[in-house]
């Protein structure tokens, strides 16, 4: 081919695999591990999962900057020491990212609609009509809000956090009062098969009994009387949920596909509406009563070798978000998830008002951080709960909530690195 190297994938998709064979060459690291990879070599790298999953499945070309540059190295010189992978090197890396980069933005730029679903040549001219209604639909179940970011990631329904469901539950009686049908037919029918999908799962949840008076803000599976009638009313609960997502995703890529509703426009007027395009970082903190007053904060891993007699403690759990982009944000909530071995049983959040007043929701601005602070014995408290159930905390992660409803994760913490810390709670 007169020396030009040919290639039967597009460049994005090439890129994408090379990705995926120099983190397997690597062992194969989980995403968590890459992330605290990153944070080491450079603080203000954010590797998080949600950044890396689109860049190693082709969803997402990776922006030219720091980021993509440290998990290059960091892959590389793992995959070296692993099973003696050559380094193609940076550079090399670089010029596979263009070539998707510019392959992508021509697509974009590219004449022609977006095929329809129907096969023709054009997508459909939308109705203005279709556009009200799809607007009040992404209003009350935004594509990018807690209700399904939660719902897709959940392994179990056992336990179920208010906010998730009472989004779900409250967007049900407010669709069936909308009276207008979508002009477009095939549109109607993907809402019809969206709504049956979000009847079955209202009717699990509103079979579950809240529990929010003991502690965790959550609805839980009843118990029938047997392990395995209760399994089957998870099993239940899952198909319904899963039945509500591949519904709901049908639909709103049909309404993108028409220009009608971007998925990343849905939530609101800006900054909010951004959170899908936010890089906020998210740290677990413990925090020490100060001898002049207020409260000292430490990450996890070094708290525990803080010795001051300026300091006593410590007594308290933070969650410090920071923003490293141009985007101001307001943080809505935060929290602390708890693993028991494949299920998150909480979220367990932080409440508005902290020791030194109210602290949530709190504006983050550009370039800032901010954070919120709870005394340490509930999350003990929460330990104790769970480990009454039988269950056995093994980790946990911080977490902040945006208010369009993003979410945003730090790294999975041992639980046991916090015991010595709940321990010094408990004792005052």
């Amino acid at each position: 081919m007169n020396g030009v190297h040919m290639d039967d994938r597009p460049a994005a998709g090439h890129l994408a695999r090379a990705l995926r064979e120099l983190k397997a060459k690597a062992g194969d690291p989980s995403y968590d591990t890459i992330a605290a990879w990153g944070r080491r070599q450079d603080p203000a790298v954010n590797l998080s999962k949600s950044k890396l999953s689109p860049w190693f499945n082709g969803i997402s070309v990776p922006a030219d900057g720091r980021p993509f540059t440290v998990l290059v190295e960091l892959l590389e010189a793992r995959a070296l020491r692993k099973s003696g992978t050559p380094k193609r090197g940076v550079p090399a890396w670089r010029a596979m990212r263009d070539a998707a980069d510019q392959e992508r933005r021509r697509a974009a730029s590219a004449p022609g609609a977006i095929p329809s679903a129907r096969g023709g040549d054009e997508a459909p001219s939308p109705a203005a009509a279709d556009a009200d209604k799809a607007g009040r639909l992404l209003r009350l179940l935004p594509p990018d809000g807690l209700w399904q970011s939660w719902l897709r990631k959940a392994e179990t329904m056992f336990r179920v956090p208010l906010d998730v469901s009472n989004a779900v539950c409250d967007a049900l009686p407010a669709l069936e009062d909308d009276q207008f049908k979508y002009i477009d037919p095939e549109l109607q029918a993907a809402h019809e098969a969206m709504m049956e999908g979000l009847r079955a799962l209202c009717f699990e949840l509103n079979g579950m009994t809240d529990i929010s008076d003991e502690g965790p803000q959550v609805l839980e599976i009843s118990h029938p009387g047997t392990a395995e009638g209760r399994n089957d009313l998870n099993r239940q609960a899952c198909t319904a949920r899963d039945l509500l997502l591949s519904a709901y995703w049908q639909l709103v890529n049909l309404l993108n596909g028409r220009g009608i509703a971007s998925p990343k426009d849905a939530s609101g007027p800006p900054p909010e509406s951004g959170a899908g395009q936010l890089d906020i970082t998210v740290q677990l903190q413990a925090g020490y009563t100060v001898a002049h007053g207020g409260v000292a904060l430490f990450p996890i891993e070094v708290a525990d070798q803080v010795r001051s007699e300026a300091f006593s403690g410590p007594y308290f759990l933070a969650v410090r978000a920071a923003n490293p982009g141009p985007i101001g944000v307001q943080i809505a909530a935060v929290g602390i998830d708890i693993d028991c071995g494949g299920q998150v049983q909480l979220p367990w959040l932080f409440p508005q008002r902290g020791p030194g007043g109210e602290q949530l929701p709190f504006d983050l601005g550009s370039h800032a951080g901010g954070q919120a602070v709870a005394y340490a014995v509930g999350l003990g408290h929460n330990f104790l709960a769970v480990a009454k159930r039988g269950g056995t905390p093994r980790r946990v992660r911080a977490f902040a909530r945006v208010g369009s409803g993003g979410l945003f994760y730090g790294s999975w913490i041992p639980a046991a690195d916090l015991l010595p810390f709940l321990t010094t709670a408990f004792s005052e």
